[in-house]
């Protein structure tokens, strides 16, 4: 163990130390190359090209060490994008168990690098973040910009922030978004053959300039398939890297082989893995574990449901599931298909489409996969005796089998899922049989011909003109380029919406309970039309699918279309519609009985009552807790539930007999609801949801209330930019006081963040002199309640104001404080004497609430005041009508002059260091 002790003795040498100390083993010899090859340049490789089951999430490791050894020079922020719909916890949980163990600090050197990351902001040495579709967002991680993050994202989720369109992040909001992914960030693409389009994208946004600002951005590519061919690759050196290495060889030179089966078509693939099952039971060496990978979702569920009637122990799972379910169903196969795993009884399988080709530690013993690209085929048997152990234990390969439907790999038509790859993949796989095997190892399925991998879909070229649109985010311009281009290339997909099933679908119900995303299922438009209209089952899979396979005719309508909800959100109310009406990106409310689940995944066929899971993604959302007291879910079948019919002979109040039922229940029963059952049991609102309006019977819904009878003050996670997320906090707080806290946030968020001292200064005085367009009287009178007694007495002006005293419409709907402070500003040259850059000071003023990029919002004021306020003895004042003003023109021509100037992601970034110190200090009450 390293007995460093000094902050100038961490080093390349101790990350043995370093990764010991929080994994219990060392890492492997290219763990330690890559370290020492980062720190000696000052850099990273552009690609590393290492086979899969090697440890290639100890990047994570390696970047945490870094920044820690060198925090001028590596980014603060280190993203770890993956696109696929199944993202499994894995990457994240690495990250928290770095996170944790450098938290506590057991080890010299583990207190070392908590010292060197701790002194990088005020909060804590490392954080973690997910940002990915189905589960709340965390937004944290935007929260916090000098702090050292490891966020673990989808493309679409990271991507969008990344072009200024956040997808769930508001207008205000984006360019702070696109600031912070924009600058002092790491991105490690993996699986990069997955993602193309992106890789391109992020190739282009690298090579932006920033003439003024250390951007410290950079981009890695991970994965035997990388995007960038002419770049230096880091590879895995037999003779450094192996020789030596008893784990690593293993893994990297286990065997395995496969047969290639032919069959007639896809439909014929179910009975053929029952049969090639039935071989594998006699077979002398035990395998515990079978993993069986197809191309469509039909194709799994009829390989599930085939199984499982024949007896045999069987898991499905997909990417068209469920978040919850299909987080239920990872817990659940995860003891079988881990890799250290020792323990099991008798053969384990579980069916699984494309979604399990990344992402997952998953191993299995054997493997039957559809025939697929060679890059797909390369990842699924990445999942074939990932660790080496069972051909090390047995003496024997790995065995595969790839089956071949004739209808695809002996048509001359494209496959509507991966075009002529598939046909072009076998061929070259029947080329090199010898015998009735071939070798589908770590280094087999790399030289293949180009046309056995996947299309590549391009995206456009990121021109001038596209990224000068996106960054105008408030207002944004009319005509503007389709992100998800991008993101994903260019091709008509087929657009999806979103399933959730509910069994009251009222208004009423889904106000109380709105649907959340841990509990969609999505799928192809067309897919739910033919559904929902009785039509032929149209094929599905878990890649994007272009528009023309999942519509193959226009559905019937649903006769009375008195099941199907649109919900709309929480200003609109939910619409009953037909099936002809679903438009993309809807989110369709049906009702249980309908069925469309099979284990979890999408089954149209199915009429099997589907579970409704409103309560459990309320608890997921991590947001407002709520329970159902409906006897329409089986789960809350229980005589001694309050319900609204036992109010007449009721001997207790409503809340009391409540309160009782919830304890009885949480002594009685351990299950998934027992968190919501332990939460609400502690303080509780009782609702009642009219379920019948002729009968006027309903039930009660239960939900979480804060404790205490005052609200706490704000909590920053909600802060939206706007007036409202922060004037209204715990207590009142002076306009100076708030100003000056403001600014000196904002300057320690800069010094940590190393920025040059002009800058620091810049934002410090722009900190200063944000607000005091909130001078306005009639502001003022806002932030009082309206009480003219309360605004005599005001000994000076208020930034921030108590809750409860809103209410009072006395400033005109529509004004901009923030645009009054720039006109006060310009008022007097004499107040930016000294600012390095006016121009900088007066937009960061003028955007602190994430307008005027680039156009302000002016309305006509017509009842005028003047405005005044006293800085360092220098009176600005300035007409609060401002409609017949230059000072549009001017915040617009400046906005581009400072784009110019400080790149499109460096103003970002700049506007997010004073707008979050302002939002940090409004969350602590200041």
């Amino acid at each position: 163990m390293s007995s460093v002790t000094r902050s100038e003795d961490l080093k390349a040498s101790d990350f043995v130390s370093f990764f010991r100390d929080i994994h219990g083993k060392p890492p492997f010899p290219w763990q330690q190359r890559l370290m020492r090859s980062v720190l000696d340049r000052n850099e990273w490789p552009k690609i590393i090209d290492l086979p899969t089951g090697t440890g290639k999430t100890a990047v994570l490791d390696i970047a945490v060490f870094a920044m820690a050894v060198r925090p001028k020079t590596f980014p603060r922020r280190i993203v770890f994008v993956i696109d696929r719909r199944i993202v499994v916890d894995q990457v994240c949980q690495r990250a928290e168990s770095i996170r944790d163990r450098i938290k506590e600090g057991k080890t010299p050197v583990l207190r070392l690098v908590r010292d060197r990351l701790s002194n990088l902001s005020s909060g804590s040495a490392l954080e973690v973040a997910a940002l990915r579709g189905g589960v709340p967002i965390d937004r944290e991680w935007a929260q916090y910009p000098d702090r050292p993050w490891v966020v673990v994202s989808t493309v679409d989720q990271f991507g969008s922030r990344l072009l200024f369109r956040g997808y769930g992040v508001s207008r205000r909001m984006r360019p702070i978004h696109a600031g912070l992914a924009g600058n002092d960030c790491l991105v490690i693409l993996d699986e990069v053959h997955l993602s193309i389009p992106f890789a391109k994208t992020l190739e282009q946004i690298a090579a932006l300039k920033s003439k003024r600002l250390p951007r410290r951005f950079a981009v890695v590519e991970m994965s035997a398939t990388p995007s960038v061919s002419t770049e230096e690759r880091f590879v895995l050196d037999p003779k450094t890297d192996l020789d030596g290495c008893e784990e690593l060889s293993r893994r990297v030179y286990a065997r395995k082989e496969a047969s290639l089966v032919n069959v007639a078509s896809t439909d014929a693939i179910p009975n053929k893995v029952l049969k090639i099952v039935g071989s594998i039971e006699k077979n002398e060496k035990k395998i515990r574990s079978l993993g069986v990978v197809v191309n469509l979702v039909r194709t799994a569920r009829e390989t599930y449901r085939v199984l499982k009637d024949a007896g045999y122990l069987v898991w499905l799972v997909t990417g068209r599931m469920r978040p919850l379910d299909r987080m239920v169903s990872i817990e659940d196969i995860g003891p079988i298909v881990d890799p250290e795993s020792e323990s099991s009884d008798g053969l384990a399988i579980v069916v699984s489409t494309q979604a399990i080709e990344v992402g997952a530690d998953f191993s299995f013993d054997a493997m039957i996969t559809e025939c697929a690209p060679a890059n797909s085929l390369r990842q699924r048997f990445g999942r074939l005796d990932r660790r080496g152990r069972y051909s090390e234990q047995t003496g024997i390969p790995a065995q595969a089998w790839i089956i071949g439907p004739k209808s695809i790999v002996g048509s001359k038509k494209p496959d509507p899922i991966y075009g002529d790859a598939s046909r072009e993949t076998w061929q070259a796989l029947s080329s090199r049989l010898k015998g009735d095997t071939l070798d589908v190892g770590s280094f087999a399925l790399r030289n293949f011909p180009t046309k056995t991998n996947s299309l590549e879909n391009l995206p456009p070229y990121l021109q001038k003109t596209h990224i000068e649109t996106l960054v105008q985010t408030n207002p944004e311009p009319l005509v503007q380029p389709n992100i998800e281009w991008f993101l994903h290339g260019i091709k008509k997909n087929s657009p999806e919406v979103s399933i959730v099933w509910r069994a009251d679908r009222s208004s009423e119900a889904l106000k109380l309970i709105p649907p959340r995303q841990a509990e969609f299922l999505q799928i192809p438009i067309g897919a739910a039309k033919a559904w929902l209209s009785g039509n032929e089952e149209t094929n599905v899979a878990d890649l994007d699918q272009e528009e023309s396979d999942s519509r193959k005719e226009s559905p019937k309508e649903v006769t009375g279309g008195a099941d199907l909800v649109r919900w709309s959100g929480f200003d609109k109310p939910s619409t009953r519609i037909q099936a002809s009406e679903i438009s993309p990106g809807d989110i369709l409310i049906v009702e249980p009985a309908r069925g469309g689940l099979i284990a979890g995944t999408w089954d149209p066929t199915s009429s099997d009552v589907v579970t409704d899971l409103g309560d459990l993604a309320q608890l997921a959302h991590r947001r407002r807790i709520t329970l159902r007291l409906d006897s329409r879910l089986p789960h809350m079948n229980d005589e001694r539930m309050p319900t609204p019919s036992d109010e007449i002979d009721a001997d207790k109040p409503v809340h009391e007999r409540i309160d009782e039922w919830l304890h009885q229940r949480l002594e009685m029963h351990n299950n998934s609801y027992t968190e919501i059952i332990r939460r609400l049991s502690r303080n509780f609102l009782v609702s009642f949801v009219t379920a019948d309006k002729k009968k006027a019977e309903g039930y009660y819904v239960i939900s979480e209330r804060c404790q205490g009878t005052k609200k706490p003050a704000i909590d920053v996670g909600v802060m939206d930019g706007s007036d409202e997320s922060g004037s209204m906090i715990g207590t009142d707080v002076t306009l100076k006081e708030h100003m000056k806290g403001v600014a000196e946030r904002a300057r320690l968020i800069a010094r940590h963040l190393h920025l040059d001292d002009d800058l620091i200064d810049d934002l410090y005085l722009a900190g200063l002199l944000h607000d005091i367009g909130k001078v306005d009287l009639r502001f003022q009178e806002n932030l009082v309640g309206g009480d003219p007694i309360n605004l005599e007495h005001l000994k000076e002006p208020l930034a921030k104001s108590r809750w409860g005293l809103g209410g009072s419409k006395a400033y005109p709907t529509g004004m901009r404080h923030e645009i009054a402070s720039v006109a006060m500003l310009e008022s007097n040259t004499r107040i930016l004497a000294k600012a390095n850059d006016k121009d900088l000071v007066l937009h960061l003023v003028g955007t602190h609430h994430g307008w005027c990029r680039p156009l302000p919002p002016i309305i006509e004021d017509k009842e005028s005041q003047k405005l005044s306020f006293t800085f360092n003895s220098l009176q600005m004042v300035s007409n609060s009508n401002l409609a017949d003003s230059r000072i549009a023109l001017d915040m617009a021509d400046r906005f581009w002059r400072l784009v110019k100037h400080y790149g499109y992601y460096g103003i970002a970034w700049l506007e997010s260091i004073l707008r979050l110190a302002d939002h940090q200090r409004s969350a602590e009450g200041f």
